[in-house]
């Protein structure tokens, strides 16, 4: 696997639908019932839905949804460090299909 060398600037900036702030944080991508999709902080998204995998992948990284947790370039450090590492020592949130996209509903 190659390693992961994206930088904090090069993302790109982002509202979260939580909170409203702009920045290049990571995030969780939330597929809406109409196609569209909505963008949420991964601590806005614990603190609005109760959004399992995003407590799962801030525990992974040794921080939490709290205001003294990690946050933007600290938060995407953490994570590159973590996804560069081999698989088998990801944490599991990292290796499994409950942090992978969901399948749009059938209409």
């Amino acid at each position: 696997m190659a390693e992961i060398t994206e930088t904090y600037d090069s993302r790109p900036e982002r509202p979260c639908m939580g909170c409203g702030k702009r920045d290049k944080a990571p995030r969780d991508v939330v597929t809406l019932p109409d196609g569209n999709q909505a963008f949420y902080h991964w601590d806005c998204h614990v603190l609005i839905a109760d959004c399992d995998v995003c407590k799962k992948v801030l525990e992974a990284l040794n921080t939490d949804h709290s205001n003294d947790g990690l946050k933007d370039e600290q938060l995407h450090e953490v994570l590159i460090r973590e996804m560069n590492k081999p698989e088998r020592e990801r944490a599991e949130i990292f290796t499994t299909e409950a942090a992978v996209p969901q399948q749009l509903p059938n209409n």
